[in-house]
Order: structure tokens, then sequence, then C-alpha cells
């Protein structure tokens, strides 16, 4: 099990939580409701690796991606836990 940062910031108009994630840049997603920003977070970032995207290291590495908070409005940082299939290849 890897464990990745991801952040979530509320839309202007509150309707929707925008996920993006440091270490993995251009891969994001949407949720509807805040106990969706999880599932939603895991689920893009699996996608991201099936797709192709080599895994960077992770917070078990001691890798914490550089992020700056001031570029966002009321954040939430969590951790999205990512279990590779396989022999994962780390970059």
């Amino acid at each position: 099990m890897r464990n990745y940062i991801a952040i979530a910031e509320p839309s202007d108009d509150g309707t929707t939580w925008w996920i993006s994630f440091p270490s993995f840049p251009g891969v994001t997603s949407a949720a509807d409701r805040p106990e969706q920003i999880a599932e939603q977070a895991r689920d893009a970032l699996s996608s991201a690796v099936e797709a192709g995207a080599p895994l960077p290291r992770a917070i078990e590495d001691g890798e914490i991606p550089a992020y700056d908070l001031g570029e966002y409005s009321n954040p939430l940082v969590l951790l999205v836990p990512y279990a590779a299939p396989g022999p994962a290849a780390v970059r």
C-alpha cells in the first residue's frame, strides 16, 4: 500500500469539490459532496496509474511533495491509498 497527498477544494459556488495531486500533475477529479472526496480521489489515482502514469515515491518513502496551500481557497488535504496490483515501478 502506498499513500499520496491529494488536495480538495470547494468550487466558488460550493456545489463541487475539485481534487488534485501534487505528485501527479494533471491528475484531477471532482466530487459533488464532501463524503465522496476520498472515493473520487482513489478512483482518479487508480485510473491514472492504470493508464500508464508512473508511480512517484510515496509518503512511505519519505516523499512529501511540495505544494502551496496559499494557492487554494479553503483546501482539504488528505492521504489517498493506492495498492499496486503487482510490482510497481517507482520513478
